[in-house]
């Protein structure tokens, strides 16, 4: 049984528990948790940084009206960008036409910080040098992107995975402890679902089975982790077979 609190405060007891989150977060928690091999698997895990950035323009830019976002290709400094007002608000015809952009992992590792206390000077390098990004992006003469009346500046220090075990949970019988997460099975929020429902009937079978076969529910406690590929901000199955272009192109290019 777990008997958990929260700043000295007990907050009940539990017949297992679920760690969702990672990171040097999660490796605190559970380095005096008593589970080691939950322990040891998550600090395989391997993850990469993003800048992000938020920024607001008077005009639309240069796109098709119907455009709400795509991963780009072939931008040092930006890959993936994201209209936020037309997919929040499709009929909008005025105002504001805010946008966010997402550095490359590279870009973001060769620029990374302490997140919690940015420089100033680092912010201002990477709001500028993600913003000629974009007008490569969309094929715009250096200098010509409407300068925008607002933007901040993000480091996203543990963005995404850059290793998984490839399964959609981990968990210990003995301990009673179980990790799901969408990097278990990559990046995307179709993994972070079917890890969290592959836990949540992994344990809920284990605890109908009374606990008498421990071992027959260990799951993932000792898989290695392997590197996996995707775009920088994640794995989205299927969108592969969008992509119709010569990969050899050293052309930006838009997903």
């Amino acid at each position: 049984m777990w008997h958990l609190t929260e700043r000295m405060k007990p907050r009940g007891v539990f017949d297992a528990i679920v760690i969702a989150h990672n990171g040097k977060c999660a490796n605190s928690l559970l380095a005096s948790a008593g589970i080691p091999f939950i322990a040891r698997q998550m600090k395989r895990l391997e993850l990469s940084p993003i800048w992000a950035l938020l920024a607001a323009f008077d005009d639309p830019l240069p796109l098709p009206k119907y455009f709400e976002g795509a991963f780009v290709e072939g931008v040092d400094s930006l890959s993936w960008m994201a209209n936020n007002t037309k997919k929040l608000f499709p009929l909008q015809s005025h105002g504001p036409h805010c946008w966010t952009f997402f550095s490359t992992a590279a870009y973001a590792k060769r620029n990374k910080v302490p997140q919690e206390n940015i420089p100033n000077v680092k912010a201002e390098k990477v709001t500028r040098e993600m913003l000629q990004g974009i007008e490569i992006a969309l094929g715009l003469r250096e200098g010509s992107l409407q300068k925008p009346f607002y933007t901040r500046v993000q480091l996203w220090g543990a963005a995404l995975p850059t290793n998984s075990p490839d399964i959609p949970c981990i968990f210990d019988p003995y301990g009673r402890a179980g990790i799901c997460g969408d990097w278990l099975l990559g990046s995307s929020l179709e993994a972070a679902a079917l890890s969290g429902m592959a836990l949540a009937h992994h344990t809920a079978d284990y605890c109908a089975s009374g606990g008498s076969n421990p071992d027959d529910f260990v799951m993932g406690l000792h898989k290695e982790f392997t590197p996996i590929d995707g775009h920088d901000i994640g794995q989205f199955p299927g969108s592969e077979l969008l992509k119709e272009q010569d990969s050899a192109s050293s052309e930006p290019a838009f997903v």
